[in-house]
């Protein structure tokens, strides 16, 4: 059951970091990025609700991101267990 668990977050992993590294997605998150920080910086002083929405859109934007990453790590840590696991 433990080996499978590994290989399941190492396949998630694989995946994930296809992801990462996929240009439009790169290119995405990128250009996403820039326009939500354009587009709060644009803001009036009164505008705060637009500036919390643009927050919140950001916010989402770099959980997205930290999340493949998290994946990425998990797979990584679950190598180096699975390789312990077979000493």
């Amino acid at each position: 059951m433990r080996e499978d668990k590994l290989r399941h977050d190492m396949e998630r992993a694989k995946k994930a970091e296809v992801l990462l590294r996929e240009p439009l997605l790169v290119e995405s998150f990128d250009q996403l990025e820039s326009n939500f920080i354009d587009a709060w910086q644009n803001t009036s002083v009164g505008d705060t609700d637009n500036r919390e929405r643009i927050y919140y859109l950001l916010s989402a934007l770099k959980a997205l991101r930290g999340h493949l990453t998290n994946v990425v790590e998990n797979g990584k840590v679950a190598q180096l267990n699975l390789e312990q696991l077979k000493k």
